[in-house]
């Protein structure tokens, strides 16, 4: 036998990390379910009642926390098993990469728990900034590993704008901490960050092409079905809110996507691709195959945390979101099994 010729060994482990790879990870989908009611209630009906002095309704207010609450807690769970799956599984990274990704979890992990357990909830400036960084290089770190075993362009492509996702914001954030003065107002920072929104935009529309089931059969189709409901219902929820005062409409969807390079331009341009990112994630969600499941759950934290979060709870629901969306890529059926050097 050659040297570096894989063993049967070798290939039943590879064929064991990647069955692990391809199951959603514990409360991973409670999380997301969690998330996205938060951002239902918290960031849109209750801002929009309150505009009208509608009587909040005192359900509405409890459930809004207990959602956030939940969301972190089970988000801790999810992240912290799917991040012991990637590093456990030698043949997708170099040990650098996988300590690297192990040392970054711990942190956002920490934060979190800093942030949730800890007396009022309060913690420093600079922490969340830390914390940021890190999300930001994860994510990085694991888009890497995830196109260097995907071979299909579909699957590189929605590594790739992963990436950028958080290179761009993460390079932006690292100018501004360097020479605050100087580059508050620079329009170089503003193009990177406007270069990360589009990224973050475009992630759900190439994770469509890997994710959302495209064959024939009784179950794809009706998974297809209902994504392309979910597509039209949320550009009819647009079409609704721009019925909204301008300054109410921004603030929604600030404070719920974090999206603000095209908002006094052309903010009804953000329905498309978020309409199109609502209904890959359902379509994918209620999809019978575990893959797809798992990068469906993926897009919704993805949609959930927002462009750039920059609060302990939304970071974990980024972070988590990205670990799934790389594990549907590298669990996806074209790969390369070349296992990589330790």
């Amino acid at each position: 036998m050659e040297v570096g010729e894989p063993t049967q060994a070798t290939n039943a482990a590879d064929a064991a990390h990647e069955r692990v790879l391809s199951a959603l990870p514990p409360l991973s989908a409670l999380a997301a379910f969690a998330a996205v009611s938060h951002l239902a209630i918290y960031r849109v009906l209750l801002p929009v009642m309150a505009s009208q002095k509608r009587p909040l309704p005192t359900l509405l207010l409890v459930s809004a926390p207990f959602a956030l609450n939940l969301a972190a807690c089970a988000g801790l769970v999810g992240f912290g098993a799917s991040t012991f799956d990637f590093v456990r599984a030698h043949e997708l990274a170099h040990t650098s990469r996988r300590i690297l990704v192990a040392g970054l979890a711990a942190l956002i992990m920490s934060t979190v728990v800093l942030a949730t357990f800890s007396p009022g909830g309060q913690i420093g400036v600079q922490q969340v900034f830390l914390a940021t960084g890190a999300v930001h290089t994860m994510a990085v770190q694991l888009a890497m590993a995830a196109m260097r075993v995907q071979r299909s362009l579909s699957g590189r492509i929605t590594a790739g704008l992963v990436a950028a996702a958080s290179a761009f914001p993460l390079a932006s954030l690292l100018l501004r901490q360097w020479e605050p003065s100087a580059l508050a107002e620079s329009k170089g920072i503003a193009s990177l960050h406007g270069l990360g929104e589009l990224a973050y935009l475009l992630v759900p529309i190439a994770a469509a092409f890997v994710v959302v089931p495209w064959s024939d059969s009784s179950d794809a189709k009706r998974a297809r079905t209902i994504g392309a409901m979910a597509t039209g219902a949320m550009g009819l929820l647009f079409a609704l809110a721009t019925r909204l005062p301008n300054a109410m409409y921004g603030h929604i969807l600030y404070s719920s996507l974090r999206l603000e390079w095209a908002l006094e331009r052309a903010s009804l341009g953000y329905a498309v691709p978020v309409s199109l990112a609502t209904g890959a994630a359902l379509a994918a969600s209620v999809s019978k195959v575990p893959e797809l499941r798992q990068g469906g759950v993926g897009l919704f934290l993805w949609v959930a945390a927002g462009y750039n979060p920059m609060t302990p709870a939304r970071l974990l629901i980024a972070a988590l979101g990205v670990s799934l969306i790389c594990r549907a890529v590298i669990s996806a059926p074209t790969h390369n099994p070349q296992p990589a050097p330790r």
